[in-house]
């Protein structure tokens, strides 16, 4: 709350003001029914105007107090939602390993929402109710000490019930909260998953899954709304307990002359005027013990070491190719897997082919280069400096990466073309389209460029969106390219057509492209051959040919296969 300390200061005046205001209306009230007891007309109808004029105000401060509150929250939600969309873009591999998509989900949505509505309507009717009864409870010990203690008695009971409501509160709302994040995660996955669940025939078990979960979610939410429920009975009932003080005893007192009849009017006002404060405190104290868990959630998240890159500044970028070596580094999984200690030097402008089998640690190796993933052991330098967290986006604003499954965005083809640079022309749009093969395509597409490509790319191929990928890292003219198997789904006569346009467009920049096609790796000038993420052999294509290992194995192979579809297709 420190960024908008003008507008709660601002927010707390006006609710002063409004409380101010509305206390002092049945003290006028009072005064002007005293003043038609006594028959002093004049008086009644000053005393009136007076009464007219403060609740003038009490209407101006609590529209005021609303507008200013409110919008307050709606700040507050404004900021959390940029925080946690900044935190997570800032979040490295491990983050989304171990964490689900559902429950991230449920913290950007549901916690948010619970903390905007504690900030705004439960800060407001707290600030209300605790400027209200201050000035309440003077006038009404003014009036009479001994009234005003009997009818505020029972709102000392009241005030320990919600004490204990809350807390129970707030238990349950922590393990709702939860639920619905696994409600969400299990929605998400079985929604994202609907072939494979089609495929093996689980939508009956999914869907029992499913009902498990609402169950859970229903019994915690029934218990939160049972709770929630006492609070409106209770305060109705306090509220009648001392409307019922107040006309026994205060009656009592008018009938012994100990009190007027225009005070017991004020008394009457003033019971008025608190009851749906002190009523709603049952429903604030709701609204901060949701806010309070929301916001626990929410720093999980926030507060996480280690997460965040410095600075959103443009950056100056180093002309000519990456240059970057490894020496003794290694990355490795609890269970053992991934690469290292491995070293490993990429020249400024090379060309370095990784092969392997699955699970050889390819993708990892590039993950590290690309700075996604930390090394445990050993250095990373980049250009001769140490890679850290200064250099990352440095580093990240000069490459482009391809990974095995091509991502695109519900958006048109060129805005996810341009998504690297959104200030590219049309000419360079087209150009990357010749680069990749992907020119017949666009026009031969109902809207060209603007032809809208639906969720994760639906309207295209596989081949096609690892050919939107691969253009998309080339329109940034990155000083390192990394090809993580991105011509898996191409067809051989288009890849070779490719990789023969790559070699005349990719005159300044650093590539290093994981495969399976040993004659892919031909056509670098180094070929690196890992297994269980050890580098074994290294050379130039002819020269690991020659060897015995992986490289020359697979090359048989594969050449028999090309025979064997030669000979088909012939």
């Amino acid at each position: 709350m420190a960024p908008h300390r003008r507008i709660l200061f601002l927010g707390l005046s006006a609710s002063v003001l409004c409380s101010l205001a509305a206390a002092w209306v049945p003290f006028w009230s009072g005064r002007a029914v005293h003043a038609l007891e006594l028959r002093q007309w004049h008086a009644s109808r000053r005393d009136l105007l007076w009464m007219l004029g403060f609740t003038l105000f009490a209407g101006i401060g609590r529209y005021l107090m609303r507008n200013t509150l409110i919008g307050l929250s709606r700040e507050v939600e404004k900021r959390q939602r940029e925080e946690l969309y900044d935190s997570l873009l800032a979040r490295p591999f491990s983050f989304y390993e171990q964490s689900r998509i559902g429950d991230l989900m449920s913290r950007m949505g549901d916690d948010v929402n619970t903390v905007r509505m504690a900030t705004g309507p439960g800060l407001m009717s707290l600030l209300q109710t605790a400027s209200l009864l201050p000035m309440t409870l003077v006038l009404m010990l003014q009036a009479s000490p001994r009234l005003a203690l009997a009818v505020i008695t029972p709102f000392t009971f009241l005030a320990a019930g919600f004490y204990l409501i809350g807390k129970w509160s707030h238990r349950i709302q922590q393990k709702i909260q939860v639920v619905t994040s696994q409600l969400n995660t299990f929605s998400h996955e079985t929604i994202s998953g609907e072939k494979v669940v089609q495929a093996f025939g689980l939508e009956a078990l999914r869907v029992a899954e499913f009902e498990e979960l609402s169950r859970t979610q229903a019994r915690m939410s029934i218990r939160q709304t049972i709770l929630f429920g006492a609070y409106m009975p209770l305060s109705a009932f306090t509220a009648g307990l001392a409307a019922l003080v107040l006309v026994a005893y205060g009656g009592t007192l008018v009938l012994r002359g100990a009190l007027t009849l225009g005070d017991l009017t004020a008394f009457t006002g003033y019971l008025a005027t608190l009851a749906w404060p002190i009523m709603s405190l049952g429903w604030s104290a709701n609204l901060f013990q949701r806010g309070r868990a929301g916001q626990e959630r929410i720093e999980a998240v926030l507060n996480d070491p280690g997460a965040f890159l410095p600075g959103h500044a443009p950056l100056a970028l180093r002309p000519g190719p990456a240059a970057m070596e490894l020496r003794a580094a290694s990355h490795r999984f609890e269970s053992g897997r991934g690469i290292g200690p491995i070293d490993l030097a990429l020249p400024p402008g090379s060309r370095l082919a990784v092969v392997g089998g699955i699970g050889s640690g390819k993708t990892i190796l590039l993950q590290v280069l690309a700075g996604l993933r930390e090394i445990q052991e050993g250095t990373l330098t980049l250009d001769g400096r140490a890679m850290g967290a200064d250099l990352l986006r440095e580093h990240w604003a000069g490459i482009g990466w391809v990974p095995q499954e091509a991502f695109l965005f519900s958006l048109s083809l060129r805005e996810n073309l341009a998504l690297g640079r959104p200030g590219a022309t049309e000419e360079e749009l087209w150009e990357v389209a010749r680069v990749v093969c992907l020119d017949d395509l666009i026009r031969r597409l109902p809207m060209g460029l603007d032809t809208v490509v639906g969720e994760r790319g639906v309207v295209l191929s596989g081949g096609e969106r690892q050919r939107t990928a691969l253009a998309r890292a080339l329109l940034r003219k990155p000083r390192l390219l990394l090809l993580d198997d991105a011509l898996s789904a191409v067809d051989s006569e288009t890849e070779s057509r490719i990789l023969d346009n790559l070699r005349a467009f990719l005159v300044d920049t650093t590539l290093v492209l994981a495969t399976h096609r040993v004659f892919v790796a031909e056509l670098c000038d180094r070929v690196l051959v890992l297994e269980d993420g050890n580098a074994v052999q290294s050379g130039t294509a002819q020269e690991l040919a020659q060897e015995p290992g992986h490289f020359s194995r697979i090359k048989r192979l594969q050449s028999l296969e090309r025979e064997i579809l030669g000979e088909a297709v012939s």
